[in-house]
């Protein structure tokens, strides 16, 4: 999760702690975890349950908290190494190191400009060790895409569009003017300064990847 995201998901009224809050996010999670497998019908990912199990937590927790703690990430990324260790060898291990670092790599950048928390960046190394290099790069391309449009939807219903539009307007215009990338941030009273549960795009990628696979090719 970040708090410089688009928006928050959490409903008007439903405290974090209250009983609506976590109703609201263990339902989410489990309509993340059910797309993902009803999607999975015909080309599922690899280690699939392994996959919906951590997202399944790591959605209820990011919707719940707006973040994802380290006592889910950290055991989840050595499971994940050993589970390939166990079923490929050091080969399998290293695949999954490898796609770990991947993760780690291609979300750096949004992590440094505050786009991303580091509880997602654990989480999807988590999700990279799964399902390796060669997959998990499409699949972020897709949780990009996803984050967006559930940050976009999100702003508009809380009504923060004007403020959204007028914000890019701003930031693209300091961009051009001091050729230097240039973001205007939400005020945190804004209707897009609460934050986004990443992990939700997250699952919700690996369910379009599921359904459309790679676009470019």
């Amino acid at each position: 999760m970040t708090r410089s995201s688009e928006a928050t998901i959490h409903p008007k009224g439903a405290a974090i702690g209250s009983v609506g809050g976590r109703v609201f996010a263990f339902s989410i999670a489990v309509l993340v975890v059910g797309c993902l497998f009803w999607t999975a019908q015909e080309k599922p990912l690899p280690a699939l349950p392994w996959a919906a199990a951590f997202l399944f937590l790591a959605v209820e927790q990011d919707v719940r908290q707006l973040r994802i703690p380290n006592w889910l990430t950290f055991p989840s990324l050595l499971l994940a190494i050993v589970l390939a260790a166990v079923t490929a060898g050091w080969a399998g291990a290293g695949a999954a190191a490898a796609g770990a670092g991947l993760a780690f790599a291609l979300l750096f950048v949004p992590f440094a400009c505050r786009w991303v928390g580091a509880g997602d960046v654990k989480a999807a190394m988590v999700l990279g060790a799964l399902w390796g290099t060669e997959l998990f790069l499409p699949i972020c391309w897709w949780m990009v895409v996803m984050g967006g449009v559930l940050a976009i939807a999100l702003v508009a219903i809380r009504g923060g569009l004007v403020d959204l539009a007028s914000r890019w307007f701003r930031s693209l215009q300091l961009t051009v003017l001091t050729r230097r990338p240039t973001y205007c941030a939400p005020a945190a009273t804004s209707a897009a300064g609460g934050g986004l549960p990443f992990a939700v795009a997250m699952g919700m990628g690996a369910v379009a990847y599921q359904i459309w696979g790679m676009p470019w090719f």
